[in-house]
């Protein structure tokens, strides 16, 4: 609550001793679902512009007085914390970003096609277990929207897409999501921001969401109640307070899957008795986690807020995501089922004969194919790399003798984008001609792409005539989306270099499924298709200049061998940071060369 003085005071209701607490640190009690630290945010403006300058700073403005590191470690999908301030830190937030909380003017801003419209018709009768009338939610265009605010119906709409590119991505990366907070294939962050506009008396009932959460209350204020949830890292969320049904068998069907502490889809009203309670005023920020049951009330007559959620990347959807693509390589497992009706004895056969190869196949899968360098790289993942002067990997040591091997998730593609061509038909794309309409994401990043020159001067470092390919990494899912695309120019004294490793690729995968069709097993350990620097360095030596695109430098046969060397490192060392390629443990001194 909040006294007539202005003065924050611990909320009525008596709260288990972690939310009481005033150190710096929650303490657990098994049970607790909030934490409230007793001193407030100091007035620091809380500038969603830190979202692109100093991620990591925004994030500490949104916690103060907590710090990040001991809300990551002791409160993130745990529990609820909820920190008071002054209302004035909203000031650059409110003025510069949500149109001075004009509800006309948010509504004609908001990305979204239709507003959420809450109403609850005053005949309807309350739940069988006590509870409020459920709230029944229609979507409207902005001008009925308005309409019905007027008449007390509480919205929910998407925020400006400016404050949203802000502070999505931002926190994201404070928290250090890296890969997982954006989508696969077109990268989008995964999250957004919702207002809500809410009178007097209106009541959210006992819910959970699937998403983590940031409400920022930016006037008026509400009363917010917790209870531990049922479900730890829950799917999806259960919403008995919408009166449709629509959703119920999807919920539930999850929610019975997850081990829950309780099977209910909304546990009887005194399960919610000794409920721990906090009222957010303007100036505070809650975090509340995924799975968690809370109840909203507002109790002024005008209140607005908005909700940050975040929706990470979970270890299923990666993991699950390449399994299917190695499944993908099986012809057996692509074939389509068919011919099955009546003959479940030989059907079931023939699955389990196919169950022997998903577990031969999930065992080849390693941590490596998964997560390449470059998916845990900040601020973003690299779209674009220039090989010809490109430092990523750049502290990886190699020397000829090394061995490597492909990733078994990589998948290299040759971009058709040239607009030379050469006698023998090949076809280069110079240095500008690199399309940004080649097929998927949006680039959100880049590596050596800066200092290309022209084609008229093709003495300069990543000038003249270049190949350009797709590196694609983990596509298994229904969208065929790659959690890591990154865009490969390459020049021409690497031409060969790449032929030889595509050919090599295709080669080893082919010899691979032959040996699995034989019966004749390959062991995870061998990796696929190891090679040596030195065979690559052989393939490279026998690149020809091509349409008189460059020339090898001059001086002694040792110095043209060592930037030959430097070229192919350098391949080497990207491949290994994105993923195409991984280096294998140097051999015992003795043992035999693969």
């Amino acid at each position: 609550g909040v006294r007539r003085d202005g003065a924050y005071h611990p909320a009525r209701r008596r709260l288990p001793l972690l939310a009481l607490h005033s150190g710096k640190r929650p303490r657990r009690d098994g049970g607790a679902a909030l934490w409230q630290p007793s001193s407030r945010a100091p007035a620091t403006p809380l500038d969603p512009r830190l979202g692109e300058r100093d991620p990591h700073e925004l994030l500490r403005r949104f916690l103060a007085p907590v710090e990040a590191k001991v809300f990551l470690r002791s409160c993130w999908a745990s529990m609820a914390v909820a920190t008071h301030g002054p209302p004035s830190r909203m000031r650059p937030l409110i003025r510069d970003f949500m149109h001075d909380l004009s509800i006309p003017a948010l509504l004609e801003e908001t990305p979204s096609e239709r507003v959420h419209a809450w109403v609850r018709r005053p005949q309807a009768a309350a739940t069988d277990d006590g509870g409020p009338a459920p709230l029944e939610s229609v979507t409207v265009d902005a001008e009925a929207a308005l309409g019905l605010a007027r008449a007390g119906a509480a919205l929910y709409f998407r925020a400006p897409e400016e404050l949203e590119n802000l502070l999505v991505p931002g926190l994201c990366r404070a928290l250090g999501l890296a890969f997982a907070g954006r989508y696969p294939g077109d990268g989008r962050p995964r999250g957004e921001i919702e207002t809500f506009i809410a009178g007097r008396g209106h009541v959210t009932g006992w819910h959970t969401d699937f998403q983590h959460n940031f409400s920022i209350q930016l006037r008026g204020s509400k009363v917010w109640r917790f209870k531990r949830g049922p479900v730890l890292h829950n799917l999806r969320a259960l919403t008995p307070h919408y009166n449709s049904r629509s959703a119920y068998e999807q919920q539930m069907k999850l929610h019975l899957l997850s081990d829950p502490s309780s099977p209910d889809f909304r546990p009887p009203e005194a399960f919610f008795e000794d409920a721990e309670e906090v009222t957010l005023t303007a100036g505070a920020v809650l975090y509340h986690p995924a799975g968690i049951w809370h109840q909203v009330e507002c109790n002024s007559d005008d209140s607005v807020s908005i909700n940050v959620s975040l929706s990470a990347a979970t270890w299923a959807e990666l993991v699950g995501d390449g399994l299917r693509q190695l499944l993908w390589a099986s012809p057996a497992l692509r074939a389509p089922i068919v011919g099955v009706a009546g003959g479940l004895a030989r059907t079931r056969a023939a699955v389990e004969a196919m169950l022997a190869d998903v577990r031969r196949r999930a065992a080849m899968l390693t941590a490596e194919d998964l997560l390449p360098p470059a998916m845990l790289e900040e601020p973003g993942l690299p779209s674009r790399v220039n090989v010809a002067t490109s430092r990523l990997g750049s502290a990886l040591l190699l020397r000829p003798g090394d061995r490597f091997s492909f990733s078994r998730l990589a998948v290299m593609v040759e971009l058709p984008l040239g607009h030379s061509q050469a006698d023998d038909g090949t076809t280069f794309a110079s240095s500008q001609s690199e399309a940004s309409d080649d097929g998927e994401a949006a680039d959100h990043g880049s590596s050596g792409d800066a200092g290309q020159s022209s084609r008229d001067d093709r003495g300069a470092v990543g000038a003249g005539p270049q190949r350009i390919y797709a590196l694609h990494v983990n596509f298994g899912n229904e969208e065929v989306a790659s959690w890591l695309r990154v865009r490969v120019t390459t020049p021409w004294p690497l031409v060969s270099a790449m032929t030889w490793l595509q050919n090599r690729h295709l080669a080893c995968r082919r010899a691979e499924e032959d040996a699995a069709a034989a019966l004749s097993g390959v062991r995870a350990s061998d990796g696929l298709g190891a090679f040596t620097a030195r065979e690559l360095l052989a393939a490279a030596k026998s690149q020809r200049s091509i349409t008189g695109g460059g020339h090898m430098p001059a001086g002694s046969g040792g110095a043209r061998a060592a930037v030959q060397w430097a070229r192919v490192a350098r391949l080497l060392r990207v491949f290994c940071h994105c993923g195409y390629l991984h280096k294998l443990p140097s051999k015992a001194r003795g043992a035999r060369a693969n």
